[in-house]
């Protein structure tokens, strides 16, 4: 116990006291009230049975784990999707020595399972599906590839399913195309002369 065992008859005494007082007329009398530090200070040491606790953590736990090759590649993507930017394939291979590696092994990381992509007509674009819908990742390598005539025609198809409504001409003059009222024009022209768009009509 924290102040010992008391000894026996030690609450027994304390009442007979107090009533011997009270018989003798001493009620009256006023018991000094005791200085709080004084007490305190007076109290004998006690071992601190916590001392010997190391609160600190070891250095292997406060070393934060080292990312694999793969999860560094990921982190880049996300990076770049979040800056609404699409990453090449073509570009990842000139700069990335053992990037076939990197993409195998990224199918079995789970952490990596957002880093996904699209397929363009000249490239295949990487993006993370935590930051870019699939939609505007379509629209995103369109712009990239610079492909006017298949950006329109791929919109117009899409609109058409979506809502369905027809897709306005201006559209395009829009971010994120920025296309010229020629360039539309002459895209227009080229796409009534493919027959893979001879469903797709304008006004």
């Amino acid at each position: 116990m924290l102040f010992g065992r008391r000894k026996p008859g030690f609450v027994d005494i304390q009442k007979a006291d107090e009533q011997e007082e009270k018989v003798a007329g001493n009620s009256d009398k006023t018991e000094e009230k005791p200085d709080l530090m004084g007490y305190l200070s007076s109290l004998p040491d006690v071992e601190d049975e916590f001392e010997d606790i190391d609160d600190t953590k070891s250095s292997d736990e406060e070393e934060e784990l080292e990312l694999t090759e793969e999860q560094k590649f990921a982190e880049y993507i996300r990076i770049r999707t979040k800056a609404t930017n699409l990453t090449s394939l073509t570009s990842l291979k000139s700069e990335i020595e053992n990037l076939d590696e990197i993409l195998e092994n990224m199918k079995t990381d789970e952490s990596c399972s957002d880093i996904i992509f699209t397929k363009g007509n000249k490239d295949i674009y990487y993006y993370s599906s935590k930051y870019m819908s699939d939609n505007y990742a379509m629209i995103a390598s369109l712009v990239e590839e610079k492909d006017l005539v298949r950006t329109i025609a791929e919109m117009v198809l899409f609109n058409s399913k979506t809502y369905p409504a027809p897709t306005p001409v201006t559209y395009f003059e829009k971010s994120p195309y920025f296309a010229t009222k020629a360039q539309i024009d002459r895209a227009l022209l080229l796409l009534s002369m493919n027959e893979e768009y001879n469903d797709i009509h304008h006004n």
